[in-house]
């Protein structure tokens, strides 16, 4: 300031002028929006996200600004009124929300209270962090034995929200070591093929544990069983016990059991079920057969055997399947048909014998001999010889063995006795004892008596 003194001079002082402030100025942020790109999903809580920044030209308070989120943060942020730094205060997830948009002000701290405004924007990064999961918690399959190798059976297939990675199959390390040989699983597809001999007799049920895993620490596993269904691929098997070869008597009633067989079909239902049959060799209908458990054949005698007509069978066993077709095997049982005594000696001469011899001949002059057959063998058929009736004054003798007739030392004498009527009897040596005794043309069969001889 300056005043003038008139023609004398001049006078100058300074005058210094305060200009108060008026908070007339609203806090302006650095950015209009903030960006924040790709928080991880995984990030803890207390995490730094991002800062903003607001300034006011007003000073004291009314340059002094506090932060706060207006809308947008869900819960997951909070922002430092004083910093601006924001935070997240909970966990984040990609799979349930993948970006926020918040408003954040800026409001100085003096009437008229000026705010401003910005936006933060905020995208999150799809992690590992969500298991694989299997649409399905187990799978079954339902598989005919000796099927072609690389046939599908079954396809698993398991998904991951976060969908970063391929899924891969595999089987884990509790599947059997026999599992695996059958079948292999596609790491990719999911597909489940046959690779081994499916043979239902050596495996009819298999558990397969399948696990998905997509690189992440979370994966999942289901289990699919699978169930072998037989076919008729088994002929029946005649078990080592069957009998083979029987002897039997001739006298077996009917009825009789005299033989078993035995056999056995490793296939399922009425694959392995088991029937018997007499193919060939049951001459006349002798034998039947019997099917018992569908396992078991009991031959029995069907009709009255004779061993003088037929000794021995051999009897051809069928053992056969109810499978379609059904399957078969052979098995040969020979019966023996033992003898019995059940034949008397035969003269050879139907009519007895007649025959001259002169007086006085010497002793032991021949004759006849008689012949006698037994159809019966061995010991049944061994036939003795004696002189029963006529032979008194024992003038004759009777070979027991070749049934030959000869004088005694004593010559005949006609005189004394012309005519001799003597009955020749015949025995087996079988139990009981048959005979038959001959008297020129009448015969006599009996059982069990032993011959009153004279020689």
């Amino acid at each position: 300031m300056r005043a003038s003194l008139g023609v004398c001079g001049t006078a100058s002082s300074m005058v210094i002028v305060y200009v108060e402030d008026i908070n007339d100025e609203a806090p302006v942020f650095t950015q209009q929006q903030y960006s924040r790109l790709g928080l991880r999903e995984t990030a803890g809580i207390g995490t730094s996200v991002i800062v903003v920044q607001a300034t006011d030209r007003d000073s004291g308070d009314g340059g002094l600004v506090n932060y706060r989120i207006l809308s947008g943060a869900e819960g997951k942020f909070e922002i430092d009124e004083s910093t601006g730094l924001i935070i997240t205060v909970n966990y984040l997830d990609y799979e349930t929300k993948t970006s926020y948009m918040m408003n954040v002000s800026a409001t100085d701290q003096a009437p008229p209270f000026n705010q401003g405004f910005c936006s933060v924007y905020i995208t999150l990064l799809n992690e590992l962090d969500e298991a694989v999961q299997f649409s399905n918690a187990s799978y079954e399959a339902a598989i005919l034995e000796n099927l072609a190798l690389g046939t599908e059976i079954v396809r698993v297939q398991a998904y991951s929200i976060d969908n970063l990675n391929q899924i891969t199959y595999r089987f884990d390390a509790y599947t059997s070591t026999q599992a695996k040989a059958l079948f292999k699983i596609d790491a990719i597809t999911g597909v489940i093929t046959v690779q081994g001999l499916v043979d239902r007799e050596k495996g009819d049920f298999y558990t397969l544990t399948v696990v998905a895993d997509d690189g992440g620490p979370k994966v999942d596993s289901t289990v699919v069983y699978i169930t072998v269904l037989d076919e008729n691929d088994n002929s029946p098997r005649f078990d080592f016990t069957s009998d083979s070869a029987v002897s039997i008597p001739e006298d077996c009633p009917v009825g009789q059991q005299v033989a078993t067989v035995k056999a056995w079909d490793p296939d399922a239902g009425s694959n392995g079920q088991v029937v018997f049959s007499l193919a060939s060799g049951n001459i006349a209908g002798a034998f039947e057969i019997v099917t018992t458990n569908d396992s078991i054949g009991e031959v029995f005698v069907a009709r009255p055997l004779d061993r003088e007509e037929l000794d021995h069978y051999i009897l051809q066993v069928v053992a056969s399947d109810r499978g379609t077709p059904p399957r078969k095997k052979d098995h040969i049982l020979q019966v023996t048909i033992l003898d019995i005594n059940d034949n008397p000696p035969v003269i050879e001469s139907p009519f007895g014998y007649n025959v001259s011899v002169n007086e006085n001949v010497g002793g032991g002059t021949a004759v006849v001999q008689v012949r006698a057959t037994d159809r019966d063998i061995g010991i049944n058929s061994v036939l003795s010889y004696y002189i029963t009736e006529g032979n008194k004054d024992m003038t004759f003798r009777m070979d027991r063995i070749s049934g030959e007739i000869a004088t005694r030392p004593a010559p005949p004498d006609r005189e004394r006795q012309s005519f001799y009527h003597l009955v020749a009897t015949v025995e087996d040596e079988g139990t009981p004892t048959l005979s038959v005794s001959d008297g020129g043309g009448h015969r006599e069969e009996r059982v069990g008596q032993g011959s009153s001889a004279s020689e």
